[in-house]
């Protein structure tokens, strides 16, 4: 998929949060504490970002966490007493920030930095729950800026435009010096609709969706992403 030469002149990197930074696997243990099943958990998180993108679609926007809740309550309804769910709701929404981050996200991070790149986040979620994924994980100090689609111009979620190009606006630079890096075909498909280079992270070997466009490159960590991306 792509070649390493449409990579030439990027200067910020930009990485999504959920998913491709954190470990989103352990959130299955959060819905276990609540007495639900932990299988439960990706339904959730699938349908966060469904009704996240629902709103954006309308002209709306709501905070993850707000979306969150929402989400968490039905979800959860039928699996825990009425008078937990509330408590339940709060519990999975608050797991999102104190998940472990991929094994490779540290090491990666301070090798782009090391290649002369800069490294931001943009989350559909929060910064400050970026801040503690990053903190907690010891890679908190190679990111230059923590960015949030909460500021972009009518708090648009990712994969709407308003949301990448808040980002450039915010890192000072034009489309084709930014790759968006992410877990994500969606979110690769709308950066690259944005005029971003995009770099798609597959750990688990997974076919690429035909209906999105392609990354300019794959790759299986971040680890693998300062070769692709050196400047000299």
């Amino acid at each position: 998929m792509g070649g390493v030469t449409s990579l030439t002149g990027v200067s910020v990197v930009l990485l999504d949060v959920n998913e491709t930074l954190s470990d989103t696997s352990a959130l299955s243990a959060a819905f276990e504490r609540a007495g639900a099943p932990g299988h439960l958990a990706p339904t959730w998180f699938a349908a966060v970002l469904r009704d996240g993108f629902a709103l954006t679609a309308v002209g709306a926007a709501a905070p993850f966490a707000d979306v969150g809740r929402a989400v968490a309550r039905s979800v959860l309804s039928g699996q825990v007493p009425v008078e937990s769910l509330e408590a339940a709701a709060d519990a999975v929404v608050g797991a999102v920030g104190d998940l472990p981050l991929h094994p490779d996200v540290p090491g990666g991070l301070r090798a782009l930095v090391a290649a002369g790149l800069r490294v931001a986040t943009l989350t559909n979620g929060a910064t400050e729950v970026s801040d503690r994924l990053l903190s907690a994980g010891g890679a908190r100090e190679p990111v230059e800026r923590l960015l949030s689609v909460a500021d972009a111009e009518g708090g648009s979620w990712k994969p709407h435009p308003a949301a990448y190009r808040y980002a450039l606006d915010a890192c000072g630079v034009e489309p084709g010096e930014a790759v968006l890096v992410a877990v994500h075909p969606w979110d690769v498909d709308g950066a690259a609709r944005a005029g971003l280079r995009t770099v798609w992270v597959d750990r688990t070997g997974t076919p690429y969706p035909e209906v999105f466009r392609a990354p300019d490159a794959t790759v299986r960590s971040l680890e693998d992403l300062p070769r692709l991306l050196r400047r000299g």
